[in-house]
């Protein structure tokens, strides 16, 4: 079910001058993920070329969301082509698992970031498809996007966040592990592919009254 509300405003990082390289995935080959600048102010807005964005609550399916995935696999892509076939990778999300689907709108109105919490079998939730149009990188916004669902998740009474992605995206490594992720075993339904690379993130203590209706 995919949920209407608006993401939580979030705080992200400055703009700086690290790699310009800020998309983040949730799912390898199926997202992007590469590295974002160093924190530079904890306050500072996640910015577009004109000016901060203004993320929205869409549909999984939405244009806008399934257009930004689409140039996510474009990039991504080819770096696991030397592998083959990956039978033992799972079929991308369906609508129905997106518990939220946020996407940053730039002042045109253009989206340029996106990321998505997905439900899995077991009561378990991650983050999925995480990514920043190259022309919008090297401005915090793959940190927002992150933040963006970590807070819709803590809104729900969520203790526990997962995410994947593979060996071919050191870049995303580096991202989550400087924002607080751990590297976890390989979950299901990444346990068997032998390119996946898995992190865990626990969320602080829910609320009571939002609790018991998701655990």
């Amino acid at each position: 079910m995919t949920h209407t509300s608006a993401p939580p405003s979030v705080s992200a990082p400055a703009p700086s001058s690290a790699s310009a390289s800020e998309a983040a995935s949730a799912s390898a080959p199926e997202a992007a993920s590469v590295s974002t600048p160093e924190p530079a102010s904890a306050s500072a807005p996640a910015l577009a070329p004109e000016g901060p964005v203004r993320w929205a609550a869409l549909g999984w399916d939405d244009p806008a969301a399934a257009g930004l995935r689409a140039l996510m696999d474009l990039e991504i892509k080819p770096r696991y082509a030397a592998y083959g076939p990956r039978p033992h990778m799972p079929p991308p999300p369906t609508a129905e698992e997106i518990a939220v689907t946020g996407v940053a709108l730039a002042g045109s109105g253009d989206p340029v970031a996106t990321g998505s919490l997905r439900t899995l079998p077991g009561h378990r939730w991650e983050i999925k498809r995480v990514f920043v149009r190259a022309d919008h990188r090297g401005r915090g916004l793959a940190v927002a996007a992150l933040a963006a669902v970590e807070a819709s998740a803590a809104e729900r009474g969520i203790a526990q966040l997962l995410l994947q992605t593979g060996d071919r995206q050191p870049e995303a490594a580096a991202l989550y592990t400087r924002e607080g992720w751990q590297r976890v075993a390989p979950y299901p339904p990444y346990a068997l592919d032998p390119h996946s690379v898995c992190f865990a993130k626990q969320l602080p203590a829910a609320r009571a009254d939002v609790r018991g209706s998701h655990a």
